[in-house]
């Protein structure tokens, strides 16, 4: 399956949107962990919850959170497989960063286990990888996207 970037269309999830975003957070347990209901309408009614949708299909979606300081905390992204590599998870980010430094927020950041290839997605879109600290289950290696303009 192939697509452009420019069928694709990213907005903050709505309620009618959250059985969708947890079949695919269910889909990837082994990336997110379990990620409970009650979280992602919490994320809903605060907006901040990113989807992306392709003809109507929900394809994708990031959670994150902007913090009082200057933090954006990505805590969970997931794009369906068919739909993988093909920009959607850039797309997401993209939003996330942009509504981030229109928050004034001076970077967003995230953990990933060490044994993810998210890993070197994260890398592609200009994370700087920091120290890796224990999790609850597996290393996560931490890291950060600056936001300050070039």
């Amino acid at each position: 399956m192939t697509f452009g970037v420019n069928e694709i269309v990213i907005c903050h999830a709505t309620v009618a949107d959250l059985d969708a975003i947890k079949q695919i957070a269910d889909a990837h347990r082994r990336e997110l962990g379990f990620v409970r209901r009650p979280t992602l309408l919490a994320a809903i009614n605060r907006q901040e919850i990113f989807i992306a949708k392709h003809n109507e299909q929900l394809i994708g979606f990031v959670e994150y959170h902007h913090r009082r300081d200057e933090q954006t905390t990505l805590y969970n992204i997931a794009v369906k497989a068919d739909y993988r590599a093909q920009g959607v998870g850039r797309a997401l980010v993209e939003a996330l960063a942009i509504e981030s430094q229109s928050r004034g927020k001076a970077f967003i950041l995230l953990k990933c286990p060490i044994d993810l290839p998210s890993n070197q997605f994260y890398e592609t879109l200009r994370f700087q990888q920091g120290m890796a600290e224990a999790g609850k289950h597996r290393p996560l290696n931490i890291w950060q996207l600056d936001l300050s303009p070039k």
